[in-house]
């Protein structure tokens, strides 16, 4: 019965040489990656500017003019 075992061939995995390359998985793979990397980069100048302490508070609102003259 041992012997029956070793005949079974077993399923390859990964790339071979004749195996068919997918650009459109490539692709998305690499836009994939782009995408998270511009997302760390923006969040990252965000959390920087948040932080620092080179621009001022924002200065409260002046008083609004009326739309119209009340003096009349």
């Amino acid at each position: 019965m041992g012997g029956a075992m070793e005949a079974v061939e077993r399923p390859h995995h990964g790339r071979h040489r004749g195996d068919h390359r997918d650009p459109v998985g490539t692709a998305l793979t690499v836009l994939w990656g782009l995408g998270h990397l511009v997302t760390l980069a923006l969040l990252g100048v965000a959390a920087d500017h948040q932080l620092s302490a080179d621009h001022p508070v924002a200065a409260p609102p002046a008083q609004a003019l009326p739309d119209h003259d009340t003096t009349a």
